[in-house]
């Protein structure tokens, strides 16, 4: 036998080891990964929800402290009057319009020095007056006085604007009305910070990848935490995680962007931490099965050397006692094994002895029926002769009956027409026994049936056990008949007779004594057991009768055209 095809005991451990650690550890990592995930993003809308309302909040104080700032330096009379004096104003104005406009601004704590870097009030139209108490740097001033000149012709005090190449700073740019006439007479330029506005600390420093996008609501974009103001995202999906609020009044928006694999990120370094560890278990899970095995495999090398003595007819080989009791339950059944084989080689011997004895009876016992044929031939001659025809025809009825058994020797089904011919060979020998007193009738359906295939010797016992059983001891005889007819699931046979009838209790129970049946009706239990041997439990044979009234005998084919040999 070719051994290298067989799959081997070792590779298999080996996988059943790989299984039974890694699935269970990958689907447990699949399943933390996924509800972890789910949960982590939970934790991300919450904490960015945070970080939006704070944002929200500060930004809109701060504008709405830098909107109340001008109206009130709108509607101050001192502010007003110097706003109209023609010609530059001196510096008892100028700090006078401070004074004014920084009691609005500084009381409000919303409002820090880092988040706005320059106020300027335009006089004229070249005179800016810087309102802060601690002063304006030359370059703010530089840089204010463009913003004036570039974006003049806007004016809200609830917008923010954006100077073009100018990505840090976002200016409200208001005009200064003549409360008489509502003409322009100055302008309020305000420059903020627009990081310190949106402050990204918080959360950068829970999510380092996150992105925070403040824009106009026109889609403008004032500000971007990754250092240049580009467009925002397409959309929030795929590997970001988006949310956003929008100051209506102000028509402002902000956007955070957060990358899922942030969210996510302390979660892979578990689950990494996680697969490592698995995998260091399994290789020493694989390592300690190795060795178990190598060191298992010692007493079955020798148990299979036993073996292989054994497969080369070395009958007295034997297993040694083995450390371990699987093994040594194994050794003990190959030795009680080979004790059996020896003893049923003896047995084998001796029957093959006895089976040669057999064979020579057999050939004597197969020249005795044509020795029978060829004197029951010459009775027939003889009787056709003298003229005893009746004589002659019980001869030839007894040569056909025992013509068939020896000419279907080894048959195990024949056709019902074969069967029907045996049954009126028995039924009319025995009528000359019984005259008058025995009368049968054969029903037969249709003459298609006698084409169908049934067991040897079905009918003609069931037939003989209602004449000898049934008839043999009534007085005055009776009557067999036996009907044949085709239903949807085979063939039905019937024989009934009006004989003495019998107890049917005990007919089919097993343990019932031989000697008995003998004496009884064995014929029924034997035709039950060949019909269910050969077609199956659905088959055989029901028995209905009483003592007195006659035997019913019902027989369930299958419809059997095709004569197979089972």
């Amino acid at each position: 036998m070719d051994t290298s095809k067989k799959p081997s005991l070792a590779l298999l451990c080996l996988a059943l080891c790989c299984f039974f650690v890694l699935i269970p550890s990958v689907c447990a990592s699949f399943y933390f990964y996924r509800t972890v995930s789910v949960e982590m993003e939970d934790n991300a809308r919450e904490t960015v929800g945070l970080y939006l309302d704070r944002t929200r909040e500060s930004t809109e104080a701060v504008l709405d402290t830098l909107r109340n700032g001008i109206y009130y330096l709108m509607s101050d009379p001192t502010v007003q009057g110097y706003m109209r004096t023609e010609g530059p104003l001196d510096q008892m104005a100028r700090s006078q319009i401070e004074k004014q406009f920084s009691r609005v601004l500084f009381l409000s704590s919303a409002l820090g020095r880092e988040t706005m870097s320059g106020i300027y009030l335009v006089h004229e139209e070249d005179e800016f007056i810087p309102v802060r108490q601690d002063g304006i740097y030359q370059g703010a001033a530089a840089r204010v006085q463009r913003v004036y000149h570039q974006l003049r012709d806007l004016n809200s005090a609830r917008e923010l604007y954006l100077m073009p190449g100018d990505f840090e700073h976002s200016y409200l740019l208001t005009d200064y009305l003549d409360l008489d006439t509502m003409r322009p007479i100055g302008k309020i330029v305000i420059e903020l910070r627009t990081a310190a506005l949106i402050d990204t600390s918080y959360i950068k420093s829970v999510y380092s990848g996150a992105e925070v996008y403040f824009s106009r609501t026109d889609g403008q974009v004032l500000y971007c935490s990754a250092g240049s103001a580009g467009d925002l995202p397409a959309a929030s999906g795929g590997n970001l995680y988006h949310q956003g609020w929008r100051l209506v009044p102000y028509r402002l928006q902000l956007d955070v962007f957060v990358p899922r694999a942030d969210i996510v990120r302390s979660l892979r370094e578990t689950v990494t931490l996680y697969v490592s560890f698995t995998a260091v278990v399994l290789l020493l899970t694989l390592v300690i099965a190795s060795l178990v095995y190598w060191h298992q495999l010692r007493p079955l090398r020798g148990m299979v050397d036993t073996m292989d003595r054994m497969a080369t007819g070395d009958l007295s080989a034997r297993m040694e006692p083995t450390s371990y009791r699987e093994t040594e339950l194994m050794a003990s059944a190959f030795n009680q094994m080979a004790e059996r084989l020896g003893s049923l080689f003896e047995e084998v011997y001796e029957k093959g002895l006895l089976l040669k004895q057999a064979e020579l009876g057999l050939l004597e016992s197969q020249i005795q029926p044509h020795f029978i044929f060829n004197v029951l031939e010459v009775i027939n001659v003889r009787c056709m002769a003298a003229g005893q025809y009746e004589l002659c025809r019980m001869v030839s009825n007894l040569a056909n009956l025992l013509r068939a058994n020896v000419s279907n020797r080894g048959q195990q089904k024949i056709t019902l027409e074969e069967e029907l011919r045996y049954v009126r060979y028995y039924l009319e020998l025995q009528k000359e026994r019984y005259g008058e007193k025995l009368r049968y009738e054969i029903e037969l359906e249709s003459q298609d049936l006698l084409c169908c295939y049934l067991p040897k010797l079905t009918i003609q016992p069931l037939v003989e056990n209602s004449v000898v059983h049934g008839l043999e001891n009534k007085r005055g005889g009776g009557s067999v008949r036996i009907s044949i007819w085709e239903e949807e699931d085979g063939i039905d046979i019937r024989v009934w007779d009006d004989g003495v009838g019998f107890d049917t209790t005990n007919l089919f129970q097993s343990g019932v004594d031989e000697v008995d049946n003998q004496h009884n009706h064995v014929a029924l239990p034997n035709v039950q057991r060949r019909i269910q041997l050969l077609y199956g439990q659905d088959y055989g044979i029901s028995v209905t009768s009483t003592p007195g009234n006659g035997t019913t005998v019902l027989v369930n084919l299958p419809l059997d055209r095709g004569g197979e040999e089972l």
